[in-house]
């Protein structure tokens, strides 16, 4: 699977219910019914007329994803991706796997707040350059994107973060992230 094909929801494309189980999965003939409708329902010059027989109530009124609805457009690429995938068992079982594990990743992340960044790097905070103002420190390091000071922390940030001793900050010119490092001094005395 690469890497686009997996964060597609076939199932959403073709409007068909993702049951997890061969046993419960769409027939071939729902699978190519439900191909046919999407092609219609997202064909540029189709799309239209679909939709107001739609509203009229002259088609049919199944219980479909909000997903189907025309003003969210599938290219036919993908229409016809998802129906070569679905409709094929063994490529469905491998699609399938794939999208129980990212769902059961998205998930977890939702119960442990991980989140992903891309490009994510771990630095200690004496690894950034530290510039000493009357408003207080503040840290920064350039980016490879070419922002001298990309990734940029005040000491309000830490303080906020000095429980956890990590702040994860995203450069301000570019999608890379810097995860740093930091250990609070207490009081002495």
């Amino acid at each position: 699977m690469t890497r686009t094909t997996a964060t597609m929801d076939f199932y959403e494309i073709l409007a068909l219910p993702f049951t997890g189980s061969s046993s419960t999965a769409p027939s071939k003939q729902q699978i190519k019914l439900a191909y046919h409708k999407a092609l219609l329902r997202h064909h540029p010059d189709k799309a239209a007329t679909v939709a107001t027989e739609t509203e009229n109530g002259s088609a049919s009124s199944s219980k479909t994803p909000a997903s189907t609805d025309p003003r969210v457009p599938y290219t036919i690429d993908q229409i016809t991706t998802a129906y070569k995938t679905i409709a094929d068992p063994v490529l469905r079982a491998e699609y399938d796997r794939a999208l129980r594990l990212d769902r059961l990743k998205v998930a977890e992340r939702e119960k442990t707040g991980d989140v992903f960044h891309t490009g994510l790097e771990i630095v200690d905070l004496e690894d950034l350059a530290c510039d000493e103002g009357d408003d207080g420190d503040l840290w920064y390091r350039g980016c490879r994107c070419g922002d001298e000071r990309g990734f940029s922390v005040t000491e309000e940030d830490l303080e906020r973060e000095a429980e956890h001793g990590e702040i994860v900050i995203g450069c301000r010119g570019c999608s890379l992230w810097l995860k740093i490092l930091f250990a609070v001094e207490g009081d002495e005395g």
